[in-house]
């Protein structure tokens, strides 16, 4: 249930905090004193979208917080499955003059969308100008599956496994390449790629050691001018570096014998060696950059042959190798596509009917919940003064999907030999009214929502009509907290907890309250309701109507 809720700084609101009670909560007041802003402000806190126009004037920011305590078993699971294992739900929410909005549950920071979600658990909210999920034909075939969810939802699991299964063969066989000819210009393709990949034969690192050979021999002059200046100052003239380290190292030999110089001596020996080392690599870099044209042209043709390979089918080698051989595994798939495509097609045709039969056994017990529904709902309108209406939920059947054949619309008759038609195009303001208690009242003991809002539900009413709504909401709190609007006397003798909200001017500002009413305060403005104005008959009627309507419902 709503315990408690916190607002600031939304319209006329400055601050207020408002704690509810658990059975069905009464909001009185003169239109214009901020009833309305009270709700908008819940649904803020709970989803809806921000609007900037509810921030109270000269403030950079408002403020909703809701506390639901006492949450029951079937809304704590559903927010365990969101990630809240909690006996208590805090929802605030914030909204400042940039337009951006803070939400965060039990502390934790949370998106719109998962907020939507946790409000939806918890309460239920309907205006006379807010009924657009019920009249929404979309929306119906849910609305009908949320009835008895436990009987629905495991055939449409069922379903929308076998659709998913049906819809994977459909793709296998698609992938197989349409009809025969497809089928046969593509093995063409896939046999001529793979003779050329294969036929071309590159070795891994072939491009990189091709290249570089060719780089080398377009500078084979450039390289052997170079190593033949290099060769003669280190070794081909009487001046050269390694007879020059001939006559350092002979020069210490007679000297050896010394630690430090034995050390040098050594050192030298070394230098030599390596240089020498780097003599003969250079002599066969040298004898291998002589040009031949012959040996370029092949490496130049080699390299164009694998420079179209690695463009066609990949850019490098291990890309082209993955080409390869999902070419040969699809080609192989073709090749045993006859037999395959058989094969699923059998296997589609045996999942359709199967399909088809759980999709069947989902309509029929659609149809069976749409009876239970039609009665009830048709029980309920009678009670609420609408004895000759009729309600009907129609099926048409549809096209295969995962959610079944059925398209449902609910179609109503508020009068004796009135055409039914859909709820948009049928009802009034006032018969919407009925029809919408009525259709709370029979959801609300199926469904695990904590709080029910209805503002202004007596709206097109009056009279007895209005007892027998106010016995309806007496029939829904049983199953769920109700938060109630009205202007009706019949209605509010019903309720638990009374709230008066009112507004004053102070400072060229205007301020909405709430008061909770006790004892002769709620009769007091129940006689207020009943005659506009209080008088001695006007108290001893509207006590008579709550002693009437209130202690007989208890």
């Amino acid at each position: 249930m709503l315990q408690t809720l916190n607002i600031k700084n939304v319209a006329l609101i400055k601050s207020l905090s408002i704690d509810f009670g658990s059975g069905l909560n009464i909001l009185l007041g003169e239109t214009g004193a901020g009833k309305s802003i009270i709700f908008d402000s819940l649904n803020f806190a709970l989803g809806a979208k921000p609007d900037k126009t509810l921030l109270r004037s000269n403030e950079p920011e408002m403020r909703v917080e809701a506390l639901f305590t006492n949450i029951n078993s079937q809304a704590k699971t559903f927010m365990q499955s969101l990630g809240f294992d909690d006996e208590e739900i805090l929802i605030s929410r914030t909204l400042n003059l940039d337009g951006k909005s803070a939400i965060r549950i039990n502390g934790q920071i949370a998106t719109q969308s998962l907020l939507k979600q946790v409000g939806s658990a918890l309460l239920d909210s309907y205006s006379q100008h807010e009924s657009i999920e019920l009249l929404n034909s979309k929306n119906h075939l849910q609305l009908l599956d949320r009835y008895d969810n436990d009987a629905i939802a495991p055939i449409k699991e069922n379903l929308k496994l076998e659709y998913a299964n049906y819809n994977d063969l459909i793709k296998k066989i698609n992938s197989l390449g349409g009809d025969k000819f497809e089928r046969e210009h593509e093995k063409s393709l896939l046999n001529y790629q793979i003779t050329e990949i294969e036929q071309a034969d590159i070795k891994e690192d072939e491009d990189i050691q091709v290249k570089e050979r060719l780089d080398l021999m377009n500078s084979s002059e450039k390289i052997f001018n170079a190593i033949s200046s290099c060769q003669s100052l280190l070794s081909d003239n009487g001046d050269s570096c390694l007879n020059n380290l001939d006559y350092a190292i002979s020069s210490l030999v007679s000297v050896s014998n010394f630690d430090s110089i034995a050390s040098c001596h050594q050192r030298l020996e070394s230098a030599k060696y390596e240089i020498e080392d780097i003599y003969e690599t250079l002599a066969d870099i040298k004898n291998n950059t002589e040009f031949d044209e012959r040996e370029y042209e092949q490496l130049d043709l080699r390299y164009d042959t694998i420079k179209n390979i690695f463009k066609k089918y990949g850019g490098t080698y291990q890309i082209v190798q993955e080409f390869l051989s999902k070419a040969k595994a699809r080609l192989n798939e073709l090749e045993d596509s006859d037999f395959l495509i058989e094969k699923y097609q059998k296997e589609k045709n045996e999942l359709y009917d199967k399909m088809l039969k759980t999709a069947k056994d989902l309509s029929a017990t659609r149809k069976k919940i749409a009876l239970i529904i039609e009665n009830k709902i048709k029980q309920e309108l009678s009670a609420l003064g609408m004895k000759s209406s009729i309600f009907n939920i129609n099926f048409e059947e549809t096209e295969i999907s995962s959610n079944g054949i059925d398209k449902v619309e609910f179609v109503f008759s508020a009068n004796l030999g009135q055409q039914s038609k859909s709820l948009a195009k049928t009802a009034s303001g006032g018969e919407l009214s009925r029809f919408m208690l009525a259709f709370k009242n029979i959801f609300s003991e199926n469904e695990s929502v904590e709080t029910l809002i209805f503002d202004e539900i007596d709206a097109g009413i009056s009279g007895e009509t209005g007892v027998i709504v106010g016995e309806k909401l007496s029939s829904i709190k049983k199953h769920a907290q109700i938060i109630c609007i009205t202007h009706l006397p019949q209605v509010a003798s019903f309720g638990d907890d009374f709230y008066f909200v009112s507004k004053t001017e102070s400072d060229g500002q205007t301020y909405t309250h709430v008061k909770h009413l006790e004892g002769d305060e709620i009769v007091y403005n129940l006689a207020k309701m009943i005659s506009g104005q209080v008088s001695n008959i006007a108290l001893s009627h509207a006590q008579e109507m709550r002693d009437k309507n209130y202690l007989i419902h208890q």
